[in-house]
């Protein structure tokens, strides 16, 4: 008898505890809260990739611009 018990509250308290950790993990990890730091973490992450891709093509048109002002500039004569 006491076996059958043990092993009946043992399924209960598993069963139960599992259930309960879901649903904190589910609190914890799709809240609100979580799901706005996460977008902002990725947004803040982007931003930055494309403000690097912006300072290389300024850096690169500089330099074309620069390249070409040479080339095209007439030779001075005196």
């Amino acid at each position: 008898m006491d076996f059958w018990v043990g092993l009946l509250v043992g399924a209960a308290l598993g069963v139960g505890l599992t259930l309960g950790a879901a649903r904190v993990r589910g609190w914890l990890g799709y809240s609100e809260a979580g799901r706005l730091k996460a977008e902002n973490r990725e947004l803040q992450r982007r931003l930055a990739a494309k403000d690097r891709h912006v300072a290389r093509m300024l850096t690169e048109t500089e330099r074309l611009a620069e390249k070409l002002g040479k080339e095209k500039s007439p030779p001075e004569t005196r």
